[in-house]
């Protein structure tokens, strides 16, 4: 197989990058991401599947042999839920782990049966082949890019920058498909299908629904939102990761006079510093190579309602400037226009960067910071707001429970309750979330009697990326157990013993990969990842 020019690839990246985010269209981006990904791997086939609304169906939705798009091909639909366990699509879907079977039809470990069949329908007999799971900045699985015959595979760092990238801007077209001409709308004044706007199910009618907050401490945050919640100002919420920014972002946009209009998300970290102008603000058709079309940008979607700008500080210094115009001025200008247009537009910027250092290190608008930081708000950590804690956790329970089907949530023993609230939680409630799901799924269902607080990390380092505490919350839990004083987590130990068994077999077997996958019933290429992951070779 074939070596890939890193730097070409890189190159070519880019311009994918910036022709993806051209595509307002379903089925153009769909096509656009074949494309590139033809153009990345050298395949000869390729398909791409994307889920279904409900969840349970992987539909076949554009696809190309050779050059050629094909309009009518024979890959089916797959059921997820009565598909083989061993299907690779399926695997990939169900497990999020990329799927590569170097000889697909030698025997491999999966079930190919359905991919034998399509290849027959047109005459192919694929040397390897690629299934990709295409999974958005939420970390949903939105869909499946499966490549055949590939002649280029060994550039895995592009082509997971790619396959993210993809996923961002086939989700935006999905929901640009189903609610563009909603948005055209009400950017004329007509305000008569609101209602099927997805974020119109969401509506808080009373701060009840809002969120989890029964401590001092966040009763007091709320309180503060409370004043200004319907009142044209723009909020600055400031906190450590996982605090909860984006909740109080919608309970913001919920419980204002906003409520029936768009509420828009981005996290500025999360799209390349050359797309971000395009997201932000728009473009005309021919602004740029690939810009065949006009695209609204993401001030104009949230005309009349909210615009919410996650990791702010991770903001590039030129668009800052441009965000500070829009902010002044109330318009917009998309990339290649002649005209400005007006927005009426709530902005919510969030932040876990200390903004004051990075103005003094040059990295962020002192102008920018001022206009945004009219109503500033700091949400506390959760280990300062112990009286939520509980809460919180019955809270997940109870979405756990939803989510498995239980007709009944688990409960949570005495000295379960202890422990959750001595932990200290580096990562907030995203953190404690995690936790309960993970200690759900280990508990019999009914009665949860132990908890896991998965991998220790640097404390010292995650400190370093927020919002430094009070000297006064410094000695408050200066007491609680140092990370260095928490025993490794299941996760650790589990991998240990994986690792040794399959050290184990692979002596066994005399490092016969494919004999050893067969004793340990996993797929070869599970095995081979499994070693890359644990760093096994022969001479282990």
């Amino acid at each position: 197989m074939s070596s890939a020019n890193h730097s070409e690839l890189g190159n070519a990246l880019l311009a994918i990058s910036q022709s993806l985010a051209d595509r307002s269209q379903l089925t153009q981006t769909l096509e656009a991401v074949l494309t590139a990904a033809k153009q990345m791997t050298m395949a000869r086939h390729g398909i791409i599947y994307v889920l279904d609304q409900t969840g349970e169906a992987l539909i076949p939705s554009s696809a190309f042999h050779n050059d050629q798009v094909m309009v009518d091909h024979p890959w089916p639909a797959i059921q997820l839920d009565s598909a083989s366990e061993s299907d690779p699509f399926n695997y990939a879907v169900h497990n999020g782990e990329v799927v590569l079977i170097n000889e697909l039809y030698k025997y491999n470990g999966y079930d190919c049966e359905a991919i034998y069949q399509a290849e027959r329908a047109f005459g192919a007999t694929s040397l390897n082949l690629l299934a990709w799971p295409l999974v958005d900045e939420s970390h949903n699985t939105i869909g499946l890019l499966v490549l055949l015959d590939l002649g280029v595979i060994d550039n895995e760092a592009a082509l997971t920058e790619f396959c993210r990238m993809a996923a961002s801007h086939i989700r935006q077209a999905i929901w640009l498909e189903q609610y563009g001409q909603v948005i055209e709308r009400l950017s004329l004044g007509d305000t008569t299908e609101l209602s099927q706007l997805p974020i119109a199910s969401a509506v808080r009618a009373n701060h009840a629904d809002g969120p989890i907050a029964t401590s001092e401490e966040m009763l007091n945050v709320l309180s503060r939102l409370d004043r200004v919640l319907s009142l044209p100002v723009d909020v600055m919420l400031r906190g450590e990761t996982g605090a909860g920014k984006e909740v109080i972002a919608k309970y913001i946009h919920d419980n204002s006079n906003r409520a029936k209009a768009p509420l828009v998300v981005q996290n500025c970290a999360a799209i390349p510093e050359q797309l971000l102008e395009s997201e932000l603000f728009g473009h005309k058709k021919g602004s740029f190579t690939g810009a065949d079309k006009d695209k609204i940008g993401l001030f104009e979607a949230a005309n009349g309602g909210t615009l919410f700008l996650d990791e702010i500080g991770d903001m590039p210094m030129l668009l800052q400037a441009k965000l500070l115009r829009v902010l002044q001025e109330r318009r917009v200008r998309p990339v290649g226009a002649n005209k400005e247009i007006e927005v009426d537009v709530r902005v919510i910027a969030a932040t876990h960067c200390n903004l004051a250092q990075q103005i003094q290190d040059g990295r962020f608008r002192a102008d920018l910071f001022y206009r945004l930081n009219v109503f500033p708000i700091t949400l506390p950590p959760l280990r300062a707001r112990q009286a939520d804690i509980l809460p919180l956790a019955e809270h997940f329970i109870q979405l756990a429970a939803n989510k498995l089907g239980l007709s009944t949530p688990p409960k949570l023993a005495d000295q379960v309750c202890t422990q959750l609230q001595c932990y200290h939680y580096p990562g907030n409630v995203r953190e404690l979330k995690n936790i309960i799901e993970r200690s759900v799924l280990l508990s019999d269902f009914e009665t949860i009697t132990s908890i896991e607080f998965g991998d220790p990390i640097n404390e010292q380092f995650s400190a370093s990326a927020t919002i430094t505490s009070a000297p006064e919350e410094i000695l408050e839990y200066s007491e609680t157990p140092t990370l260095e004083e928490v025993s490794k987590g299941l996760k650790e130990a589990v991998g240990e013993y994986e690792r040794t068994v399959i050290i184990d077999c692979l002596r066994e077997c005399n490092w016969h990969t494919k004999r050893a996958a067969e004793l340990l019933s996993l797929p070869l290429s599970t095995l081979n990842h499994k070693m890359k992951k644990y760093d096994i070779s022969a001479t282990s």
